[in-house]
């Protein structure tokens, strides 16, 4: 199997850290993102070095796999690779065969825990549904959220999520809702927003990985 990486080059990729989130008793993957420079292309294996943030080689040591992630041919394509070693600012990975799988999210999702953004109110029609919501998922173009107030929204609703001291307001359109644990999962598409998301989720996503990796090893 050839592997679709080039020696000399720097890629992205991501480890999902498994996190409990105390407030809705769930657990929740939360993706570390990471860059390096591949190296010592074979069959099955690659070597890895020059890692951004560098603090990431100690996340490797405690995590057996990862997703690296490769555009060819204007084509978007993630790499599941598996940790064999670790040494001196390097990791070597192993690749098994189909562990090449083409991307079909248009945007990257990123998840967080109750803690990490506060707590949201929801409104409908003017009206507040519920004011301890909790958005558990967010993108560019969606978001999803934690409803403890069950039955009050139904798919094709479109809610206000806002939280005033963050000067926080997305438009959402609701297109699913799934009852988990006594609470309702909403996820929706954002038709609206009154701030920049991307800056958002980038200032929230720094804060708990620096968390994340300054409580390993």
């Amino acid at each position: 199997m050839k592997l679709p990486l080039e020696n000399g080059r720097r890629y992205s990729g991501e480890i999902k850290i498994k996190r409990f989130c105390h407030k809705f008793g769930i657990d929740m993957d939360f993706s570390l993102v990471f860059s390096g420079v591949v190296s010592a292309v074979g069959e099955d294996h690659f070597l890895l070095h020059s890692v951004n943030p560098s603090q990431m080689i100690k996340i490797f040591k405690d995590h057996s796999s990862f997703f690296l992630f490769i555009n060819k041919n204007t084509t978007a394509y993630n790499l599941q690779a598996v940790v064999k070693e670790v040494s001196e600012g390097k990791v070597l990975f192993q690749v098994e065969e189909h562990s090449v799988s083409k991307e079909k999210r248009r945007f990257h999702r990123f998840y967080f825990c109750c803690m990490d953004l506060g707590d949201f109110i929801i409104q409908k029609e003017g009206k507040t549904v519920c004011d301890k919501v909790c958005i558990f998922e967010l993108s560019r173009s969606g978001l999803g959220v934690i409803n403890p107030c069950v039955g009050l929204l139904k798919v094709g609703d479109t809610v206000i999520i806002k939280n005033e001291e963050q000067k926080f307001e997305v438009e959402l359109e609701i297109h699913r809702i799934n009852t988990k644990k006594g609470y309702e999962f909403i996820g929706g598409k954002i038709k609206k927003a009154n701030l920049n998301l991307i800056n958002y989720i980038i200032r929230k996503y720094i804060k708990v990985s620096e968390e994340i990796i300054s409580s390993t090893g």
